[in-house]
């Protein structure tokens, strides 16, 4: 007789053995308890990973558990892993994991597992799965109730998939069936509340920003014009390159800043442009990698404040990028970044009394905190990086946020999106990509990546359904004034694999088509 979900989790230790019964065996190294200096056992969570055909999890995925507080950032934490499983050792605060498993009928995704919403706290035995199952049917639940008070439609489709989600586990392929079902409600439901959202406005957002990335303009022509001028008032410009280091008025060439500027106001397109603190090798003339702290906080102090003042009239300027333990090229410590990112805002606003200053993130979910740093301190999220900066004095006045397909759903990348409210600042989704056509593109700047799909393989259609979702998610949110595709073309040297919206030959892709629908339903369509 199967047993019911709450149930099932009570017994959570005692149903993995019936899930998986190899994956607690003991009679490996591997397998037992880690010790520490005094000779006590740890605290640790042991997870169970598995495949829906019940063999242990890919190495690969399995790779991607991530044990996090319960505001959604990693912990370092120690983590042994085997085939199958994991021990993840217990800190004092309740945690919760993250993996990614091949989902039938939906993809290759992130779930999460957060025993209620308490986090695990004890040591014990946990199917990741079933876990994973019951925390989306528990979050799903809770994006029901604020759909159904807010007067959403609920179609019978997901009535369905939320029965489907909330059905008895017995097995690991119910496990998975449960988790699919309730992956595919949780996005029809933000989806049906995001249009609920939409339909509620007073009027059309008109001073909503559709953006891109514009390189190109210089050489492609008439018909790149066109394409950008039809779906977008808004344009991320190019920025300056370094020079040599000395005579230091000419450490800075300013002719192809200056020149997409003048391109994008000549056909009424609102830029946004560069102030700029990227403290990464590929944005680093060589001669300033050798600096040390106290040489560099003043250059990017002078440059800012020089460009800011070289360019009165620019309404929004991206001034520093990726500081939070991603960019870091100097290894410079948590106190430096935050010295530097309010100095370099500062400088910014002596350049301009009017620019909007952004500090601008990028890999939202913050895998790469799972490892310390190399002094030992704890990796900054974008969050917490931004939560720093706020609390230290820094002044600026927008948030930017990078979102190339995380391989997260529509619901997870609406509940991280909403964490950045609490600032209280607008927000710009500054840069976003996903790929047209599944496999390797070896055009573009990352051609030995190829993300999983979703909803399937990817596809011109797939790519188009994905920015449907995610435009009609950040449209629908007041705080949100912009959002950016980057590239906008397949042109060689693209950033994204099969990124762009259009062809290498400029020819429209099907959602470049499918964002010109989207504009025209909300009243805000462009160009002819």
């Amino acid at each position: 007789m199967p047993i019911d979900r709450r149930h099932f989790l009570r017994l959570a230790p005692v149903a993995a053995t019936v899930f998986c019964p190899t994956l607690l065996a003991a009679d490996d190294d591997e397998s037992q308890p880690a010790t520490i200096s005094n000779g006590r056992a740890p605290s640790q969570l042991r997870v169970l990973m598995t495949e829906a055909d019940g063999s242990p999890l890919d190495k690969d995925r399995a790779a991607t558990l991530c044990a996090r507080d319960l505001a959604n950032d990693p912990l370092p934490l120690k983590i042994v892993r085997a085939s199958g499983r994991a021990r993840v050792e217990l800190p004092k605060e309740p945690i919760q994991i993250s993996l990614r498993l091949k989902v039938s009928g939906f993809g290759e995704v992130f779930c999460w597992a957060d025993n209620e919403g308490r986090g695990y706290t004890e040591p014990g035995n946990i199917d990741f799965v079933a876990h994973a199952a019951a925390t989306r049917l528990r979050r799903v639940r809770e994006i029901e109730t604020l759909a159904r008070r807010e007067g959403a439609v609920i179609d019978i489709a997901t009535e369905t998939l939320l029965r489907d989600a909330a059905q008895s586990i017995k097995d690991t392929p119910t496990a998975y069936a449960a988790l699919a079902a309730g992956l595919h409600a949780g996005e029809q439901l933000t989806l049906a509340r995001a249009r609920n959202r939409i339909a509620k406005l007073a009027k059309s957002r008109k001073e909503f920003y559709f953006g891109c990335m514009i390189s190109g303009y210089d050489h492609l022509g008439p018909t790149f014009e066109q394409r950008v001028r039809d779906r977008f008032n808004f344009a991320t410009a190019n920025w300056y390159t370094w020079g040599n280091e000395e005579p230091v008025a000419d450490r800075i060439n300013y002719a192809r800043m200056d020149a997409s500027l003048a391109w994008c106001k000549s056909h009424n397109i609102t830029p946004k442009g560069f102030g700029y603190c990227y403290m990464t090798r590929g944005a680093t003339p060589e001669w300033l990698r050798s600096w040390s702290f106290e040489q560099i906080s003043p250059e990017y102090e002078r440059v800012v404040e020089e460009t800011m003042r070289r360019h009165p009239d620019l309404q929004y300027a991206e001034i520093i990028n990726e500081a939070h333990d991603k960019s870091n090229l100097w290894r410079l410590s948590h106190e430096q970044i935050l010295e530097i990112t309010r100095k370099v805002c500062a400088a910014a606003r002596r350049g301009s009394p009017t620019v909007k200053r952004q500090i601008n993130n990028c890999c939202l979910w913050a895998e790469y905190v799972r490892t310390a740093n190399s002094d030992g301190s704890r990796r900054w999220s974008p969050h917490r990086y931004i939560a720093d900066c706020i609390a230290t004095g820094t002044e600026f006045e927008v948030i930017g946020l990078q979102l190339y397909y995380p391989q997260v759903d529509l619901m997870e990348i609406e509940r991280m999106l909403d964490r950045f409210r609490a600032f209280n600042k607008p927000l710009h989704i500054t840069e976003i990509a996903t790929a047209s056509a599944d496999g390797l593109d070896p055009a573009s700047m990352r051609p030995k990546t190829a993300a999983p799909g979703w909803h399937g393989p990817w596809s011109e259609a797939t790519q188009a359904d994905w920015l449907e979702a995610i435009y009609t998610i950040v449209y629908s949110k007041p705080e949100f004034e912009a959002i950016g595709w980057w590239d906008l073309t397949d042109n060689p040297g693209h950033f994204w694999p099969h990124g762009g919206l259009l062809n290498a030959d400029l020819a429209p892709k099907l959602a470049y088509a499918r964002l010109g629908e989207l504009q025209k339903s909300w009243g805000v369509a462009l160009g002819s």
